[in-house]
């Protein structure tokens, strides 16, 4: 098994987001300031897998500039700003390593904001996962206002709806099992979305934790501090959860927006 880190363009949100804060100052610092964290990275990730190429996530789509696209006012552009140029996205990605859209298997999608799905218009032959309660809480009325827009993705859009039926993970107490050989596991991680997951990879003695927007970076989930607009009950304990299997398994850990999960990757030659 082998993962490949795919950049699709860059992302920044408010400082407050990578360094932690109360509820009040995030509230003042989301509307009255400026402050924004330096750009980021927006990684979705190719996995060779004996079963068929996985990829996780899709990546942010130059569709972002055109009228209409994303809201203009609103919350959206307070928390979140967006790059890509057309030769970023997950095509020409995958491309510099020898594969195309159609080679892809599976899609697991850790949640359904933009910059993680923009991409899928190009798997419409691929079996699409993403967890039940994301996809449910998405196309509810409450969706847009939360930062999902179904407006914008493929009409033919019906994904297989994941329930956490197989049983413990470690510390997290239920999970699916997306692999024959175990080798693949998704886990409940919500907290920066409501129905936020994670992909477990294991290979030999290896672990590998995909992890989305759980948390920007290892420095901020070995401190606890979750990738969440405001502050939520549900991510503190997840972000708990996750830094108790890490340490327990020497997992190494992936985030969406870290510029040194390349690093991590080389270090471990997975």
């Amino acid at each position: 098994m082998k993962i490949h880190a795919l950049q699709t363009g860059t992302v920044r949100t408010k400082q407050v987001q990578l360094t932690g804060g109360s509820l009040i100052a995030r509230l003042y610092q989301v509307i009255f300031t400026q402050k924004w964290s330096d750009w980021l990275p927006t990684y979705c990730w190719l996995i060779e897998h004996p079963e068929g190429l996985l990829l996780v996530d899709t990546g942010e789509t130059a569709a972002i500039y055109q009228e209409g696209y994303l809201p203009k006012g609103g919350l959206y552009h307070k928390v979140v700003q967006t790059r890509i140029q057309p030769e970023e996205e997950i095509p020409h990605q995958l491309a510099k390593i020898g594969f195309s859209p159609k080679d892809i298997k599976k899609v697991l999608l850790t949640h359904l904001h933009g910059d993680h799905i923009g991409g899928l218009a190009h798997f419409e032959h691929a079996e699409i996962m993403v967890g039940r309660t994301e996809y449910e809480f998405a196309t509810s009325k409450k969706g847009p206002g939360a930062g999902y827009f179904p407006k914008n993705w493929p009409q033919w859009f019906q994904p297989i709806l994941v329930d956490y039926t197989d049983g413990a993970e470690e510390n997290f107490s239920t999970s699916k099992k997306v692999a024959d050989n175990g080798s693949v596991v998704i886990v409940p991680t919500p907290g920066h979305s409501t129905g936020h997951q994670s992909v477990i990879l294991k290979t030999g003695e290896k672990t590998i934790v995909v992890a989305g927007d759980l948390t920007f970076n290892v420095d901020t989930l070995e401190k606890e501090i979750p990738d969440v607009v405001l502050w939520n009950k549900e991510s503190q304990q997840t972000v708990e959860a996750m830094r108790q299997y890490v340490k327990k398994t020497k997992a190494v850990y992936l985030s969406s927006h870290d510029w040194n999960a390349i690093d991590y990757l080389e270090k471990v030659k997975i």
